[in-house]
C-alpha cells in the first residue's frame, strides 16, 4: 500500500530522532541522521498533501493523512505515549518547516532542552483535538493492522540504541524499548506461521551484534513460545536472548571486527564478554535475572566445555540452552569479516554434530524441527 510505504519512514524516523535526542549529542551522527530524513521526508509530503502533514495520536491509533497505524507496531506505541505525556493528540506541520523548527519539535517531545512549548511556532502546530474538530480519526479495523513483516521496521536501529544506553549508563540504561522489540518479535510470530523465515534475514556487517541480537531473539522466542510457557515467561527469555551479547559492547571494537584470526590475547579478551555483560546487566532492574543468567551462560556447552568455567554442578539454565543454539547457528549462517558465510545445510550439519555434547539433545531437536 503506497500511504503505508511513505508514511511508515517517516513515523519511523521521528521515533529514531526522539530516541537518538535523548541519548547522544545534538551533533552527533545518530541524531542528525534520521532528524534531516525526517524533515526532508516531511517537506516532501507536506507538499504533495497541498501544504501541511497532519498526525493525530489517540489511544493505541496513529494516524498519518488519515492512515491509520496500530502502535503495536514496533515504537509507535512509545511515541504515541510520548505524546500523550506532552499533552499532543495532533501535529499540522507545513512545507516551509525548517530544519531547526523540526529539530526543537523532536527535543520537545523527547524531554530534552525546551519543554515548555510556549515560544512561538512557525510552521508546527500541535495540541488536543476537540469535541468540533471537523476531521476525526478513522476507526481501525481488523484488517488495518500493518502486515507482520513491518512490525519490526527500525528495530535494528532502536536495539542499537538499547546496547548503547545499557553499556555507557548502566542502572540508568533505556531497557524498555529492548522489551518492545521482544513484544514485536512475539506478536509477529503469533500472527504469521513462516515469519521467523524473514526476520532472521537481518544480516549486516556494520552492526553484526545488533542484528545477530535481533535474530537470536527471535529464534529464542519461536522455541520459548513452543514450549508452553506463559506469555510473561517467553518475554523474560526473549529478553535474555536480546542482552546476550551485550558484553560485547564492553570490548575494543577493533577486536571485534578484526579481519583475520584472534590472537590468544585477543581471543582472552573477548572472550571475558558474557563475565563483562553479566556484571554489567547485574547493575539494573530488568524484571528477572534470566539476562543476567543467559549473559554469563551462552557460551557454556552442554557438556559444561566453553567458557567461562562453569561455578555450580548444575548444567546452564533451559534459556541459555536455546540461546546458545541460535547464537552458534546465526553465527554460522552470518558473513564476519574473517570468513564467509555459510549455507544453511552446512550450518545445520555443524549443530547434528554437536548433539549431546555441544548441545542438549532436546532443544537441538526441537529448534532442528523449527527451521528445518
Amino acid at each position: 500500500m503506497k500511504a503505508q510505504e511513505v508514511f511508515l519512514p517517516i513515523l519511523t524516523d521521528l521515533v529514531r530522532s526522539i530516541q537518538a535526542a535523548t541519548l547522544y549529542p545534538e551533533t552527533h551522527q545518530r541524531v542528525q541522521e534520521p532528524l534531516v530524513r525526517l524533515h526532508r521526508s516531511v517537506k516532501n509530503e507536506a507538499k504533495r498533501l497541498g501544504g501541511s502533514l497532519s498526525l493525530g495520536f489517540l489511544g493505541d491509533r496513529i494516524v498519518v493523512d488519515q492512515f491509520p497505524f496500530h502502535a503495536s507496531t514496533l515504537g509507535v506505541g512509545r511515541l504515541a505515549g510520548r505524546m500523550a505525556a506532552r499533552g499532543i493528540e495532533k501535529v499540522a506541520i507545513g512545507e516551509a518547516v525548517t530544519l531547526p523548527e523540526m529539530k526543537r519539535f523532536v527535543y520537545f517531545v523527547a524531554g530534552v532542552g525546551e519543554t515548555d512549548g510556549s515560544r512561538p511556532w512557525k510552521q508546527i502546530s500541535f495540541g488536543r483535538i476537540r469535541g468540533d474538530d471537523p476531521e476525526e480519526l478513522p476507526a481501525l479495523g481488523a484488517g488495518e493492522l500493518l502486515p507482520a513483516p513491518h512490525l519490526l521496521a527500525g528495530a535494528k536501529d532502536v536495539l542499537k540504541d538499547v546496547l548503547h544506553s545499557i553499556a555507557v549508563k548502566g542502572p540508568l540504561g533505556n531497557v524498555e524499548e529492548g522489551r518492545d522489540i521482544v513484544a514485536a518479535v512475539m506478536k509477529g510470530l503469533r500472527e504469521e506461521e513462516f515469519l521467523i523465515d524473514r526476520m532472521i534475514r537481518l544480516q549486516d556487517r556494520d552492526d553484526y551484534t545488533v542484528a545477530h541480537s535481533l535474530n537470536v531473539c527471535v529464534m529464542v522466542v519461536a522455541q520459548a513460545a513452543g514450549l508452553g510457557l506463559s506469555e510473561a515467561t517467553v518475554r523474560d527469555i526473549g529478553l535474555a536472548a536480546l542482552l546476550h551479547d551485550i558484553g560485547k559492547e564492553l570490548v575494543s571494537a577493533e577486536i571485534l571486527n578484526k579481519p583475520g584470526k584472534l590472537d590468544s590475547g585477543e581471543f582472552a579478551k573477548i572472550s571475558l564478554h558474557p563475565v563483562l555483560g553479566a556484571t554489567h546487566l547485574r547493575k539494573m532492574s530488568l524484571g528477572s535475572d534470566l539476562p543476567v543468567i543467559v549473559c554469563y551462560e551462552h557460551h557454556i556447552r552442554h557438556d559444561r566445555s566453553g567458557y567461562p568455567t562453569p561455578r555450580f554442578p548444575d548444567g546452564p539454565h533451559p534459556a541459555s540452552l536455546m540461546t546458545q543454539i541460535a547464537d552458534v547457528y546465526d553465527a554460522l549462517r552470518t558473513y564476519r569479516p574473517y570468513r564467509a558465510s555459510l549455507d544453511r545445510e552446512t550450518a545445520l550439519g555443524i549443530l547434528r554434530e554437536g548433539r549431546g555434547t555441544e548441545f542438549e539433545p532436546v532443544f537441538l531437536d526441537r529448534f532442528l524441527r523449527m527451521v528445518c
